[in-house]
């Protein structure tokens, strides 16, 4: 569970629309007990939210990769980029002479 003040741009939440996550756009406190939340759906569109401490239990912070980052292990990608050339160089060698 979160808090209302866990809520800052740009993380994912689950929550806010059923079946689908959205991205925090920005978040303005009302008080101690509510807050303004605009986000954007995954099709884009904009909306605007009213929460209260009540809305907390339902409310979840994805944390999401990226679809193309480079903070993979590099011991991984020579050890994968090896296997490749092996494998094309045993199918480019004649296998008998």
């Amino acid at each position: 569970m979160i808090k209302l003040e866990d809520l800052k741009p740009n993380p994912a939440v689950r929550g806010i629309l059923p079946d689908s996550l959205v991205t925090v756009v920005s978040v303005q406190m009302f008080g101690s007990e509510a807050l303004e939340l605009t986000h954007k759906s995954p099709t884009g569109a904009l909306g605007n939210e009213l929460l209260f401490r009540h809305d907390e239990p339902r409310l979840e912070i994805v944390e999401h990769g990226r679809p193309w980052s480079f903070d993979g292990d590099g011991g991984h990608f020579r050890l994968v980029s090896e296997a490749q050339r092996i494998r094309l160089t045993a199918a480019m060698t004649p296998s008998e002479y």
